[in-house]
């Protein structure tokens, strides 16, 4: 369970994310709250969170300043910002303090579970695909090369993913590297690609409340009829049915 703390001036919404956070998306545990960034670097001093999630415009202190506090302290923390402003000025300084995503208010479900999402897979437990090590293969380099290319799956599995996005990633021609890729790991590439999209979609079923079309959206399919019709021909049982189950 992933430690998270929350920094937001409105109470109700605080409750919201806590909820939409421990509920819905699952995988973390609110494990502090604070309504500007003054209480909140006093709270972190003790709380020693793995992702804080803020608001920029605070009384006392807001939210830029204490994120540039907060990395002289914490360099690494997993920093999230939401703001109801969508003012590129705030965004441009939040990047400078290396801040790994930037939501608008109101918060969209998706998008939070996907910025979550994005920490578990840096910094959680890595999937067991991309540690299994490679079967046959040609040589190291070979090896290095597709595993370079699961890694940027992984990373891309709510978007888009082409043969030709990839080999140009790995600066090598499309067709050498559809060959490379069943020399190492004994499959297509599309058919991997699927096989991680289910994985991921298992993985949100079975570890969050979100909705199918959301964890359908998660998972790189813009249709919540085709998602559902996939699933079931490579699980046996609808998205419905799944969670069920489990």
């Amino acid at each position: 369970m992933h430690k998270l703390f929350l920094v937001e001036d409105e109470a109700l919404i605080r409750s919201g994310l806590k909820h939409l956070i421990e509920e819905v998306i699952g995988g973390f545990q609110v494990v502090g709250e604070a309504e500007n960034g003054r209480l909140a670097l006093e709270a972190l001093k003790s709380v020693k969170p793995d992702v804080l999630i803020t608001d920029i415009r605070m009384n006392e202190m807001n939210g830029l300043e204490m994120i540039r506090r907060v990395r002289d302290q914490y360099p690494d923390l997993y920093i999230l910002i939401l703001s109801g402003y969508a003012d590129f000025e705030y965004a441009k300084q939040a990047i400078k303090y290396g801040i790994s995503d930037y939501l608008l208010k109101p918060v969209d479900r998706t998008e939070l579970a996907q910025a979550l999402g994005d920490y578990r897979r840096k910094y959680g437990t890595r999937s067991s695909q991309a540690d299994q090590p490679e079967e046959g293969g040609t040589d190291l380099k070979g090896r290095q090369l597709i595993r370079k290319v699961k890694e940027l799956v992984a990373q891309r599995l709510d978007q888009e993913i082409s043969l030709q996005y990839m080999a140009e990633q790995v600066h090598l021609n499309h067709q050498y590297l559809s060959v490379l890729f069943k020399s190492e790991t004994g499959q297509n590439f599309t058919d991997y690609v699927s096989e991680c999209r289910m994985n991921r979609a298992k993985q949100l079923l079975k570890e969050t409340n979100l909705k199918i079309y959301e964890v359908a959206k998660l998972s790189g399919y813009l249709s919540s009829k085709h998602f559902m019709a996939v699933f079931k021909d490579y699980t046996g049982s609808t998205p419905t049915q799944y969670r069920e189950q489990l």
